[in-house]
């Protein structure tokens, strides 16, 4: 046997390479396999007739019974499908023998047989690998289904949604979310993720609703992990052959780059529609046997109940079934719109017509104009829940019909009665003209609605005048300036500006209701262009300006900053001077008035002057003589003084004050002439002097610390010649008053004939509010 064993490696060794991958001993196999690569990469065209001999061999060499000479083999045919022109023929024969022999196996023959598949979807036979992968969701090995589920997963992430559609698959995966494998189960969910970053929540919500509580929170809490505008939005990363001019203009322009693939998803997320891979189901054949003898029920919760259901099934199952008749149900569902009384059972009727118009979309257009009619008649009612309701049912009935058709409604509606029924039919219209194109609204049908709306622009009813503008300038932005103003050549300037005005603020819309972004095909068509066109417009903004300001004259550019220079300095300079005012007495005033305040008094009589000032001493009060300013402050509201106090005011019979002097508490003792003491007398009038500073200074101290209140104070005796060191807590003895001299006023002693030098002087302190009452009289 060793002998043959030799002789036969001697004679496959002489094979040809398609003879040798046939050959019965697994090493001539790897061998064939191994030359094969060579003469796949040597071919000079992917039509060379070389191909055609291993076309049919391909499916062998992915079930090789040996692991060793398998490996090998998917190598070859790695190289066979990126090279050869007609791999596309065998390619169900070689993702079957993959996902059944290669799928389950060590990992780098795990990775090649990805990368084959992958290939095959690059060379667009997408649809085959995608139906072979869902056969791959039922096998029974969880190592095949997993590796099937991440395949879909690295497909729709490289290749988007627009090359591997997701309706064929997403029904198979859902139920993989209960699978007893964790891998299948982590592996689904990662898949999910996937899918939402394409579809979006809206459109897989519905189809996962049924998916276990715990499963859904975990799902949810994915989602919201996503950043769909930042980092996780969705990229195609990998082209088709096809698409590969368009891979080369990427990397050559890497400025550009993340615009025009951004851009080319925006298109590819428009070409798909989700809805379409929603399976239709009969609504009709699921209601109730009693669902119409209970909408006529007299009880309300009966007919709300019934209502419930249906928009329960319809929420469930978000696609009816097109071809079914629902004539009737719409019919019911109209009448309690427009005459039940209870108003909840019409919200919920209402909902349940919004939901089967958006199920049933260019199906419910024999149902359109009946449902919009009766809906905006019931917008009477003018709480917002009602009218949002309303409002929603009319725009999810509008895709089933048009303009046009809606013309004939849209005249009787808009000469309402009722204001708020008119409002309502504006703003309805308003979102219809924003998805409208100039193909849609031709002249004769902009007329019919103009008339109206026109008329409505000089409405007593605020809301309607404003939907009215808002609905005209939606029309003047979808249409453009010379399509509406010839037929606005009467109204008014202001009329005219309000439209503008909303013309501006007006977003045209697409037909699902997305703004219109005119960008991305600017961006695409221009192969050359596309990356500048952008840079061209970013620089001209700048240039225009600079042209703009280049005309006026220099000199009111340079005065500008000038004038906020010197301004500056100015407001800094003028505000220290303007406390103090500029004329002020002269030196030799002051040192006048300084000399006079100083001179002591000569006499006992000379202590009617003016009232002392109050020294600030802890152990004893003592008599110091007092300034009009000290005074000022404890008299709130003094008037300023405008010229300093004469020499009049120092007689002794009478004190007077002019009307420009400032306000200042006078003490007099009497309007007598005061007798000379004798000399041994000297004692008492030093004890006169120094009570009536204590007694003067006391009634200082508690004027300023109550500010103004009534106090009363008593003088200490006289004939002692020891002044008190304690105050005196206050008698009801006589009071000498304190009075404020405001204009030429006489004050007097009320007790002059017991005036003497051993008396008591007798001191009142009056509150200053009456003081300032007394001044303003």
């Amino acid at each position: 046997m060793a002998t043959v064993g030799g002789s036969d490696d001697n004679e496959w060794q002489k094979l040809p390479p398609d003879q040798k991958v046939q050959h019965k001993a697994w090493k001539a196999r790897m061998t064939g396999y191994e030359e094969c690569i060579k003469l796949f990469r040597a071919q000079p065209s992917d039509q060379s007739p070389e191909f055609n001999k291993y076309v049919n061999l391909m499916k062998k060499f992915v079930i090789d019974s040996n692991e060793n000479a398998r490996e090998k083999a998917l190598d070859a045919v790695f190289a066979f499908v990126e090279e050869a022109n007609v791999a596309g023929k065998v390619v169900n024969d070689v993702a079957s023998g993959l996902i059944a022999k290669c799928l389950n196996s060590r990992s780098k023959m795990r990775e090649r047989g990805f990368e084959i598949l992958l290939m095959y979807i690059e060379i667009e036979k997408q649809i085959e690998i995608e139906d072979e992968l869902v056969k791959g969701l039922e096998n029974k090995q969880p190592k095949i289904v997993q590796a099937c589920l991440e395949i879909l997963r690295k497909g729709l992430s490289v290749f988007g949604s627009k090359i591997l559609p997701i309706k064929p698959f997403l029904k198979q995966v859902i139920p993989l979310l209960d699978d007893r494998d964790k891998t299948v189960r982590d592996e689904s969910k990662l898949l999910l993720v996937e899918v939402y970053k394409w579809i979006g929540k809206q459109t897989l919500t519905p189809m996962i609703q049924n998916v276990k509580p715990i499963q859904m929170q975990e799902l949810q809490t994915e989602f919201e992990k996503l950043d769909l505008n930042g980092a996780d939005k969705p990229r195609q990363t990998r082209f088709l052959r096809s698409q590969q001019d368009l891979k080369e203009r990427i990397e050559g322009t890497a400025a550009a780059s993340s615009i025009v693939v951004d851009d080319t998803n925006i298109e590819m997320q428009e070409d798909l529609d989700p809805f379409e891979m929603i399976e239709p189901v009969n609504i009709l054949e699921r209601l109730s046997k009693d669902f119409f003898e209970k909408l006529e029920s007299k009880q309300w919760k009966d007919r709300k109940e019934v209502l419930d259901d249906l928009l329960t099934l319809l929420t469930q199952n978000p696609k009816p079934k097109p071809d079914s008749d629902y004539s009737e149900l719409v019919k019911v569902l109209k009448k309690i719109i427009t005459k039940d009384s209870n108003i909840t059972v019409v919200l919920v009727a209402g909902k349940c017509l919004t939901a089967l118009a958006k199920g049933l979309r260019k199906a419910f257009k024999n149902y359109a104009l009946g449902t919009i009619d009766v809906c905006l008649d019931r917008c009477r009612e003018k709480k917002t829940n009602i009218l949002e309701v309303f409002r929603e049912a009319c725009e999810a009935a509008y895709p089933a019909t048009n303009l046009e058709q809606l013309s004939e409604i849209a005249v009787v509606l808009l000469a309402h009665k009722t204001p708020i029924v008119r409002q309502s039919t504006h703003q309805f219209f308003t979102k219809c003209f924003s998805m409208a194109t100039q193909a849609t609204l031709s002249k004769k049908i902009l007329k019919i609605y103009l008339v109206s709306l026109i008329k409505n622009t000089g409405e007593a009813d605020q809301s309607v005048r404003e939907s009215a503008f808002e609905c005209l300038g939606m029309l003047w932005k979808c249409l453009g300036e010379k399509h509406i103003l010839p037929n606005l050549a009467d109204m008014d300037e202001l009329k005219l500006n309000k439209i503008k005005e909303y013309a501006e603020k007006s977003v045209l819309l697409n037909l699902r209701g997305e703004p219109r972004s005119t960008a991305p095909v600017s961006m695409i068509n221009g192969a050359s262009s596309s990356p500048v066109s952008p840079i061209i417009i970013i620089k001209q903004k700048p240039t225009n300006i600079q042209v703009t300001v280049d005309k006026h004259d220099e000199e009111p550019t340079q005065s500008k900053p000038s004038v906020v220079i010197k301004k500056k300095p100015i407001v800094v300079i003028a505000k220290p001077p303007t406390p103090p005012p500029p004329a002020s007495p002269t030196k030799n005033e002051l040192l006048e008035d300084k000399k006079k305040e100083a001179r002591p008094p000569k006499t006992a009589a000379s202590i009617t002057t003016t009232a002392p000032r109050v020294a600030s001493s802890r152990s004893k009060p003592t008599v110091a003589n007092t300034s009009t300013s000290n005074i000022k402050l404890t008299l709130p509201k003094a008037r300023p003084a405008t010229a300093p106090p004469t020499k009049s005011t120092l007689s002794p019979p009478t004190i007077t004050t002019t009307n420009t002097q400032r306000l200042v508490p006078i003490v007099q003792t009497s309007t007598t002439k005061i007798r000379a003491k004798p000399p041994v007398s000297t004692n008492r009038r030093s004890s006169f002097g120094s009570t009536l500073s204590s007694s003067t200074s006391n009634l200082q101290r508690q004027s300023t610390s109550t500010n103004g209140s009534t106090s009363s104070l008593s003088s200490t005796n006289t004939q002692t010649s020891i002044p008190c060191t304690r105050p005196e807590t206050p008698t009801s003895s006589t009071t000498m008053k304190i009075l404020r001299s405001v204009s030429n006023d006489v004050i007097s002693s009320p007790n002059p004939s017991t005036n003497n030098g051993k008396s008591r002087i007798p001191i009142r302190a009056i509150p200053i509010s009456s003081i300032v009452k007394k001044s303003l009289t």
